[in-house]
């Protein structure tokens, strides 16, 4: 469960890192959308990282094709665990994406999110992890790029 928590982490930053914000890809185009809505009616119409249904099964598709050989390689049982820790992540995120973009109630504890992602609104190519940035922290996009040449 635990490393699918990590998993789910690193799965979104890569996804809205490399696949969100490629601006000529499908999914650049409707991310795009998504931060072009921010602050408008629009917005809770461009809110969802999974978009539809179909989309959330390719992710889960994509991610045991690379999950189950793996653990099949390295002799592992943990692939029931990885998806649910993955899937809880998941779902979790998307809960404080659509609390954080339409200001919903937050829990004391991620109060902050709300800034650290609308922070991602105002300088897009930073903040891609939506609000625990242990990959942005890893991967030093978790400030802004005047802050990180400073």
């Amino acid at each position: 469960f635990c490393v699918g928590i990590l998993w789910g982490n690193a799965f979104e930053y890569g996804y809205h890192r490399w696949l969100l914000h490629r601006p000529r890809s499908s999914l650049g185009k409707g991310h795009l959308e998504h931060h072009a809505k921010v602050g408008s009616p629009e917005e809770p119409e461009h809110v969802a990282l999974g978009k539809s249904p179909l989309r959330v099964a390719i992710l889960f598709t994509v991610n045991g094709l690379v999950l189950l050989p793996l653990a099949r390689l390295f002799h592992l049982s943990i692939s029931a665990g990885v998806f649910l820790g993955w899937a809880f992540y998941l779902i979790v995120t998307e809960e404080i994406h659509w609390r954080v973009h339409l200001n919903g109630w937050l829990p004391p504890g991620l109060r902050g999110a709300r800034m650290y992602h609308m922070r991602h609104h105002a300088i897009p190519n930073s903040r891609y992890n939506v609000f625990f940035p242990l990959f942005d922290w890893l991967f030093r996009t978790n400030a802004s790029p005047q802050a990180a040449r400073g």
